[in-house]
């Protein structure tokens, strides 16, 4: 893993503390400015612009948003513990990643990129079902929960044990699939930005998407943030491939969908729309 994870230094104490301090600021500077710029333009800046697009017009008091941005924090420093300890045990040879890009031929990122997604969305939908036990729920997943009505700092405010089971799945891939680093690191950038948009509690994808052929199979801003309002429905993470084998979208997920987007041809005032289908 060291091409991805300076310094360069073999497996040791010092090194791991390295290896920590490196990832704690890499991730630190890679959440937090992305997940500030959309709530600033969002949330802040273009509010009133951006009104039409809003997925719940409750207010949002400041508290919750310091609440989101300090469990983040946590989340960070959890999923850096994880890292460090993967690599320590890829360092000692532990793991099939690997450091010859293209060593499995032409196309082979390209496929450990697309299987890790297919892997992290499988994955998280279990994971996210069983933490919604009632008995796991208070315990774990409320503080997720907490945010009704979630902003972009929502994407990463989890409770320490959800933090490590968010992050399992990486961990368990590469002991099992022949991946390079660039591939895990941009798949875990890639479900970062993801989720920063889900929590943005605004859509902008247009009318028809939940009921197009192919559109219908991917998941939504109002998709994840219906599961916020709404607690027992719509699990998914990327796609809506398990939530619809499943039967666990919101039965009212397509006429809620629509209802948001309605809100986008009315103008831009600020003004309270419509009210969005109940549960």
């Amino acid at each position: 893993m060291e091409a991805l994870l300076p310094p360069f230094c073999q497996f040791s104490a010092e090194c791991m503390a390295r290896v920590f301090v490196y990832q704690m600021i890499m991730n630190t500077v890679r959440y937090y400015p992305i997940a500030a710029l959309v709530f600033f333009v969002l949330w802040v800046w273009k509010k009133t612009f951006f009104s039409p697009y809003r997925i719940q017009e409750r207010a949002v008091e400041p508290k919750r948003i310091w609440y989101e941005i300090r469990y983040s924090f946590y989340t960070l420093v959890i999923f850096v513990v994880q890292a460090t300890l993967v690599t320590a045990l890829a360092k000692m040879g532990y793991s099939r990643a690997y450091l010859e890009f293209g060593k499995y031929g032409p196309g082979y990122e390209l496929f450990a990129f697309v299987l890790l997604i297919v892997w992290h969305e499988t994955f998280f939908y279990w994971m996210h079902r069983l933490i919604h036990h009632p008995r796991l729920f208070k315990w774990i997943h409320l503080v997720h929960h907490r945010s009704t009505s979630p902003s972009p700092f929502a994407a990463y405010s989890f409770h320490p044990i959800e933090g490590f089971l968010e992050a399992l799945y990486v961990s368990v891939f590469i002991f099992v699939v022949p991946v390079h680093p660039v591939v895990v690191v941009s798949q875990a950038f890639y479900a970062m930005i993801m989720n920063i948009a889900w929590h943005s509690g605004y859509e902008f994808f247009p009318s028809g998407w939940t009921r197009g052929r192919f559109t219908r199979w991917i998941n939504t801003s109002t998709h994840h943030n219906m599961h916020h309002s709404h607690v027992n429905c719509n699990y998914s993470l990327y796609l809506n491939f398990w939530d619809r084998i499943c039967g666990t979208n919101h039965p009212r997920y397509d006429e809620y969908f629509e209802a948001v987007r309605a809100r986008a041809r009315r103008p831009a005032t600020g003004a309270p729309g419509a009210e969005l289908p109940a549960a």
